[in-house]
């Protein structure tokens, strides 16, 4: 998704060039810095009992004794969403918070969550 982001902008950067192509660029390359930052620094990190997210500017970490309930396989989703693919993982936490992730594979990542928290409700 992001290589095809980066194409349509740079394709439009061309499209714009000539007297105007820094201009044409003013735009799509903060842009393309951003996506290309987010791709290769998006992980997610459990050590000992905390889950620690980052993508870009999006950062944190959950305590996963708090973890109430994990929605497999969601593709939309309103909120935080650090993440690159559609199909992840929604994780309520606390009381009121949720958080979108897309781990490479969230089978295993479930299963090492409910390890460490066997209250984990897992809905499909």
């Amino acid at each position: 998704m992001v290589p095809i982001l980066i194409s349509f902008m740079i394709i439009l950067a061309v499209i714009g060039s000539g007297d105007q192509f820094y201009i044409g660029l003013l735009i799509p390359f903060p842009i393309m810095l951003y996506l290309v930052w987010m791709w290769f620094d998006t992980y997610y990190v459990i050590v000992g009992d905390k889950l620690t997210y980052k993508s870009a500017l999006f950062k944190g970490t959950i305590d996963i004794n708090t973890i109430r309930e994990i929605n497999t396989g969601k593709t939309l989703y309103a909120g935080l969403k650090p993440s690159l693919a559609g199909n992840g993982l929604v994780i309520k936490y606390n009381k009121w918070d949720d958080i979108y992730l897309s781990p490479t594979d969230s089978k295993q990542f479930v299963e090492v969550l409910k390890s460490i928290n066997p209250q984990i409700k897992v809905q499909q």
